[in-house]
């Protein structure tokens, strides 16, 4: 007689050690972000961290030279940064590497840096910040700048790229770049005349 096929079904795989492997790598997930939202609450909570403040409080201008023949400007001037930290128990490295611009309608006049230094506590440090530089300048910007100066309005643009470093006692937390626009009226950039502030406004932000 012929032999009878019988169709064999697959037996279902056990699944409980899957379902255990899934569970354990979920706890440990929790775990993680529990423990540093924990640290993250501990450290708002103990320290308290606030931003630190940046203004510029005057400014001199030693020279304001603009050669006719070949359209450029010769730009040398101080302008005094002031930095406050706000913190009780958070103090601020500044480090090398950094990098101030002053510009007239988008148009670079003179740079410099800040120094490297460390700002302790509650501690509010005023830096003057020489800057010089020859960039072109064109006709028409520099009858703009005449018509600005004229009208007592001069507009300029001042920015700030400095990194820095919390220190939580004697360690330093990962650096972070603080990107400062200082948006500044005065009245004049003449070497004559001390230049009067006449309004400003601030933005900034970190580059992680």
């Amino acid at each position: 007689m012929p032999k009878r096929n019988v169709l064999r079904y697959p037996e279902e795989e056990d699944s409980g050690g899957c379902c255990m492997c899934l569970c354990w790598c979920c706890c440990f997930l929790f775990l993680i972000i529990a423990a540093l939202a924990g640290a993250v609450a501990y450290f708002y909570f103990v320290y308290k961290p606030r931003p630190p403040s940046y203004s510029v409080s005057n400014m001199s201008v030693s020279q304001f030279d603009f050669s006719s023949s070949d359209l450029t400007l010769y730009t040398k001037l101080t302008a005094a940064v002031r930095a406050e930290n706000p913190n009780e128990m958070i103090g601020i490295t500044y480090g090398d590497g950094s990098r101030t611009v002053v510009s007239y309608r988008g148009t670079p006049l003179c740079s410099g840096k800040l120094p490297a230094f460390y700002q302790g506590y509650k501690n509010v440090t005023v830096m003057d910040i020489a800057m010089e530089g020859r960039h072109g300048f064109g006709s028409g910007l520099q009858q703009a700048l005449e018509e600005s100066e004229k009208a007592g309005n001069v507009p300029i643009d001042i920015y700030v790229s400095v990194p820095i470093a919390l220190r939580l006692g004697s360690v330093d937390v990962r650096q972070v770049t603080v990107n400062v626009h200082c948006a500044l009226v005065v009245d004049s950039l003449s070497p004559k005349k001390k230049p009067n502030i006449k309004s400003a406004t601030y933005r900034a932000n970190l580059e992680f």
